[in-house]
């Protein structure tokens, strides 16, 4: 192998290790087959005809940085057998660069060493970006969760409280609402239906009072409501597992068979469940 084609290879080889590219990119950049690049810098520079090596050649070391003319003057030098080392001169057409005058050397600080570019901190963020980053995606899935899950499907929302304060709460509430409706409710027999709901999980009911307007409550866990009617309550039940039911202060036995929602009708007579044949 010829010594000077070997010593050229390996100056191509180490100016594109400086530029930080690889035999791929290169090769993609001068729109080069890459097992050529790689023989070329190997030192065989005998797979193709002088004319389209030279313009491979002189491609290559405009990539990598290095001048195209005197690279391919070295190419020149090693086919004809001459050194590379030595003066070599400067190519035509070209002034001389005129170098500034040296300045003192500068103390480099820590905060310049931060600040100082880099290619692995191109797309990096810092600890107080991400923790902004994460609070807002945060927010913005509190803000979708309450819309479209609490907003959306419950007209009521108990708080979480004391059982005792939850169940006079909506007890009053229950009462005033019911006299502004039906003004007969007031008088209600002695027969009128008291139902009590407690949840240990969140959940949330729809209920019809009689025959009357549907009336919504989202319920926390360890939190309850009561409501009355005259004869019967129709209702839907969200996370039916988590509830209890008491009617007139008496326990109920409620069996629900999915866990995710139940439809009943409560009487006097006790749960009639409306998408199941065999509970009773």
């Amino acid at each position: 192998m010829n010594v000077m084609f070997q010593q050229l290879s390996e100056e191509l080889v180490i100016a594109r290790e400086e530029s930080r590219l690889t035999p791929e990119q290169v090769a993609v950049k001068i729109k080069m087959d890459l097992k050529f690049l790689l023989k070329m810098e190997s030192g065989n520079f005998s797979f193709l005809p002088d004319i389209y090596l030279k313009s491979f050649l002189g491609e290559y070391a405009k990539c990598v940085g290095l001048n195209e003319q005197m690279v391919l003057k070295k190419y020149n030098f090693a086919k004809e057998g001459k050194p590379l080392e030595g003066k070599q001169e400067e190519p035509e057409n070209h002034p001389k660069e005129i170098l500034p005058s040296p300045t003192p050397p500068r103390l480099i600080t820590d905060d310049h060493l931060q600040t100082t570019y880099s290619p692995e901190k191109k797309f990096s963020f810092t600890s107080k970006q991400l923790v902004s980053i994460g609070a807002g995606v945060f927010i913005l899935l509190a803000s979708l969760i309450y819309w479209f899950v609490i907003k959306q499907n419950a007209e009521v929302i108990v708080t979480e409280r004391p059982y005792e304060e939850s169940i006079q709460e909506n007890k009053e509430r229950f009462e005033d609402e019911t006299v502004a409706a039906d003004s007969s409710f007031v008088a209600a027999s002695s027969d009128s239906l008291v139902l009590a709901i407690t949840s240990k999980d969140s959940s949330w009911l729809k209920v019809i009072l009689d025959d009357n307007a549907a009336k919504e409550y989202f319920l926390y866990p360890n939190t309850a409501v009561e409501i009355k009617a005259l004869t019967k309550f129709s209702m839907t039940i969200g996370n039916p597992t988590a509830v209890k039911l008491s009617l007139n202060n008496q326990p109920m036995d409620f069996k629900p068979s999915s866990a995710r929602r139940e439809i009943i009708e409560v009487t006097k007579e006790g749960i009639r469940y409306i998408d199941q044949t065999k509970k009773q």
